[in-house]
């Protein structure tokens, strides 16, 4: 009996290191995007429409920049307002594996007037 509540006890904390680990990956993810969020505040182009979507493509270098791979946009516009926000910007990276892994964000620009 002894032995079996052990086992369980021994499964359940494996268990609990390993949500720990992904709930941390995450949350690194998460603060790269919301740096983001911040570098791309406050677009400087007229939206004809009542929202534009993009999706971005991009890796961090050694020195923790960003480096755009592509953008798919619609509008050249935003493909260069981001190209110019982003690119070649430090980010925190303390805790994201850089290595070679593709980061890719959806952006959608809002109009406010609508």
């Amino acid at each position: 009996m002894k032995k079996l509540i052990v086992l369980v006890v021994a499964i359940l904390a494996t268990t609990q290191i390993f949500a720990n680990d992904k709930n941390t990956e995450e949350t690194t993810e998460q603060k790269l995007r919301n740096e983001i969020a911040l570098l791309l505040d406050k677009p400087q182009f007229e939206l004809e429409s009542n929202e534009i979507k993009a999706n971005i493509e991009f890796i961090l270098n050694a020195k923790g920049e960003i480096v755009i791979l592509t953008v798919d946009s619609e509008k050249e516009a935003v493909a260069s307002f981001v190209k110019s926000r982003l690119n070649y910007k430090k980010v925190d990276t303390d805790n994201i594996r850089t290595g070679n892994k593709i980061f890719k964000i959806k952006l959608k620009v809002l109009n406010p007037e609508a």
